[in-house]
């Protein structure tokens, strides 16, 4: 397993990567870079490790801070419930800058009941935001929760990163 940090242009995150034969694993990310390096894994890791595919990760990342990219092309190894899984698939079918209902995702996955389990694999989600659980936000235009480094407020930064308008104010 190889690990890279690194900063993405203009932006005070630090993302940390874990891949292996050209796959992404996890993808995280904090305000402070020592929240990445003190996690304690139990896998052999090749620290800082300089690769085509980790400077693809972190070309794609500064692309989509910027504006420049959409939709993220890198190939990443999910593991999960079959529910989660169909829950990540769904949400990769959300537009840049658009939103969907937790209960929207449910009945597109043919689960119309499971709006909060829904919520659930949104917070078990290691890929953002390859993977868009930003993009789930509540019925009522609320924007619900965040489990990822910063909470509500890097739901925030990510939707307003892609131009999203919402119904009620974010800040």
């Amino acid at each position: 397993m190889n690990q890279k940090i690194f900063q993405v242009n203009n932006l005070h995150f630090y993302f940390r990567i874990l891949f292996n034969d050209n796959k992404l694993f996890d993808l995280s990310f904090s305000e402070n870079k020592n929240d990445l390096m003190e996690r304690q894994l139990s896998l052999k890791i090749n620290k800082n490790s300089s690769s085509k595919f980790a400077k693809e990760v972190q070309n794609q990342l500064n692309a989509y801070f910027t504006r420049k990219l959409k939709k993220f092309d890198i190939p990443v190894h999910i593991e999960g419930s079959e529910f989660s899984l169909k829950v990540f698939k769904e949400m990769s079918k959300i537009p840049y800058g658009k939103t969907k209902s937790y209960k929207q995702v449910a009945e597109k996955i043919k689960e119309p009941k499971s709006a909060r389990a829904v919520a659930n694999a949104c917070a078990k989600n290691p890929y953002a935001p390859k993977i868009p659980c930003h993009r789930v936000i509540r019925s009522d235009g609320g924007l619900g929760g965040y489990s990822g480094s910063g909470g509500i407020k890097t739901k925030k930064k990510l939707l307003k990163n892609e131009g999203f308008l919402p119904k009620k104010p974010l800040f």
